[in-house]
């Protein structure tokens, strides 16, 4: 058996962390995995406490037991200081790299910073390092040909009959940053119910007392939720009649994999463009009139919205645990083999 050792934040709350625990549960077949935890929620203070427990750990196990492949997760500004310098702690001990981009506007990261865009193309351009992108897109974007696509893991398909479903619940599940889209979604769910809709708005990741919800409650048909538990956001997942993605950026968002391979239609900015099939909409513009007018059009369409439930799992068949890990297992057996030449 071969190990494979994930780099990231295991223990924050996030898309990164979803994906990093799929991988932990979902191993590639003669493959085991370890993780080290880079990240934690909370004050400044712990976060640099992490990442210095991390980097001594990291240390140890390069020198001690160095696993066959470190597999390290990035996002942009801080998550990418950290990850480059694991990286490099990786290349000095002479173990391959995968280096995973999980951020959406990576592209917009590397232009913003000559120094951030010359190491990145440089250590990318290392024998030991292998970069992987989340889809075409993001690949194409960021501009490096070398890139590997291996999207984001979606659940094992189960389809969850539309009977059991409310087509006038919307949820929103992302992190409280303004990049998600919060805001525009509790402005759309204002419009419909203006228009007489009954809808209502459940939003993972802010509190009711955070600002962008203000006064408004389930009354007005907004349910700030704060941090889901596993049960909670299931719950919503399969009981919900539409997922939100309001998103500026976006890679391979999990919480389209997770509503797609269980039914649930997705409605999403242009930054989910090519990932959703028949199992979604994308709306071109983050505008909340045209927002509230394509789903108007759902909630008018009862035919259209049951056709998208029942392709959400066909959108999703590259997706499942099985197809990934065969995906994974053949990247991480290439990166060993490159290496050694």
């Amino acid at each position: 058996m071969k190990r494979v050792l994930h780099v990231g934040p295991v223990e924050s709350r996030g898309g990164m962390q979803a994906t990093i625990r799929h991988h932990l549960k979902h191993p590639p077949v003669d493959w085991t995995t370890e993780s080290i935890n880079t990240h934690v929620d909370g004050s400044v203070l712990a976060k640099i406490n992490a990442w210095r427990t991390a980097k001594r750990e990291l240390k140890l196990r390069l020198k001690n037991n160095p696993p066959d492949v470190i597999h390290i997760h990035t996002a942009t500004s801080y998550s990418w200081w950290r990850k480059i310098r694991a990286v490099k702690m990786c290349i000095q001990a002479k173990v391959p790299v995968i280096l995973q981009i999980h951020a959406g506007n990576f592209n917009s990261f590397l232009l913003n910073s000559n120094s951030v865009r010359t190491d990145f193309f440089k250590i990318t351009s290392h024998q030991l390092v292998t970069p992987v992108a989340l889809t075409p897109r993001h690949k194409k974007e960021i501009g490096l040909e070398k890139l590997q696509v291996i999207g984001s893991p979606a659940p094992p398909i189960r389809m969850i009959e539309t009977s059991n479903r409310d087509p006038k619940l919307m949820i929103l599940l992302a992190r409280p940053s303004p990049i998600k889209g919060h805001r525009l979604a509790i402005k759309v769910t204002q419009e419909l119910r203006t228009r007489g809709h009954d809808v209502h708005l459940h939003l993972s990741g802010v509190s009711p007392s955070h600002k962008w919800v203000g006064d408004l409650g389930p009354e007005q048909g907004i349910h700030a939720r704060g941090w889901l538990t596993g049960e909670q956001k299931d719950e919503l997942l399969t009981t919900a009649g539409l997922l939100l993605i309001p998103s500026d950026y976006e890679g391979m968002p999990v919480a389209a994999m997770e509503a797609l391979s269980c039914g649930l239609p997705v409605m999403a900015s242009p930054s989910c463009q090519g990932i959703l099939g028949d199992g979604g909409i994308i709306v071109e513009n983050l505008d909340s009139n045209d927002w509230a007018n394509t789903i108007e059009k759902v909630l008018n369409d009862s035919d259209y919205w049951e056709k998208m439930s029942s392709a959400g799992p066909e959108s999703v068949t590259q997706q499942t645990p099985e197809m990934l890990g065969k995906q994974w297992a053949e990247l991480y057996q290439n990166s060993i083999q490159e290496s050694s030449e």
